[in-house]
């Protein structure tokens, strides 16, 4: 395989794979987290992140599987009570 097309497919692997994680504040003062994770990659990874982002514990409040990515709505619920 030329070099010139394994570039853009190795490329794609990365971003295939990524995960990215928005901050939501609530209304009510209370704060969720949206983690999107690539579509090839199991929900495992998602919820790995989610361990990173609440490591005293989680709630899951949304999982959603598309074409393009994962996503799970989170939020934790330790955070929330000490703020």
């Amino acid at each position: 395989m030329k070099k010139s097309l394994l570039i853009p497919i190795i490329m794609a692997g990365f971003l295939v794979s990524c995960t990215t994680t928005q901050k939501i504040q609530r209304p009510d003062g209370s704060t969720e987290y949206l983690i999107a994770c690539g579509a090839s990659t199991g929900f495992n990874v998602c919820y790995n992140k989610a361990n990173k982002i609440c490591p005293s514990g989680y709630e899951t409040l949304e999982e959603k599987s598309g074409f393009n990515r994962k996503e799970i709505r989170i939020n934790c619920p330790s955070q929330n009570n000490d703020e």
